[in-house]
């Protein structure tokens, strides 16, 4: 059909020479990719009535959120809820990684919001070598209900500690 005028087109191509036709493409993305890259697939686009070959498809990555980790670079963070005994004594608790859980060893009077670093526990760099890290920040959990045994212990450590805790529960009512 170039160059010259085709009496009676083909009816699928009109003319055009080209077809439409949708198909799957499997994309292999590479680990460490982040949001907002592209991804050039050479000779997967579409054809062209002026071209003997197809063009580039173009593939932009959105990264779903993770529920538990936040990306920042190749570093993740992971938000540790602790108990205040384990913070104040120190413990072995077990932590989410990439690969599944790990044992990790928490030092005695780690304070809140404290980072512990676990190397090379992040993301794998993207177009490099090696991966990020896996950054614990440390929030300690207060219990909202307390027995009365836990109750007794907790006002003897304030003693001991010498701040003063609130009475027994006398609540103001407006």
């Amino acid at each position: 059909g170039r160059g010259h005028i085709i009496d009676s087109p083909c009816p699928r191509c009109r003319g055009t020479g080209l077809t439409r036709k949708e198909r799957n493409i499997s994309v292999k993305v590479p680990p460490g990719i982040d949001e907002g890259y592209q991804l050039r697939l050479q000779g997967q686009g579409e054809m062209s009535a002026d071209s003997d070959s197809p063009g580039d498809l173009y593939v932009l990555i959105h990264v779903a959120p993770h529920p538990y980790f936040k990306r920042d670079e190749d570093d993740l963070l992971y938000d540790l809820k602790i108990g205040f005994p384990q913070a104040a004594l120190g413990a072995k608790v077990s932590v989410p990684t990439l690969e599944g859980n790990t044992e990790v060893d928490i030092p005695e009077g780690t304070q809140p919001r404290e980072i512990i670093r676990l190397r090379g526990k992040g993301m794998p760099k993207f177009k490099g070598y090696g991966r990020g890290d896996l950054l614990l920040r440390v929030d300690i959990v207060v219990p909202e209900k307390l027995t009365q045994q836990q109750k007794t212990l907790l006002e003897e450590l304030a003693k001991e500690f010498d701040q003063n805790v609130r009475p027994k529960s006398h609540r103001l009512r407006f």
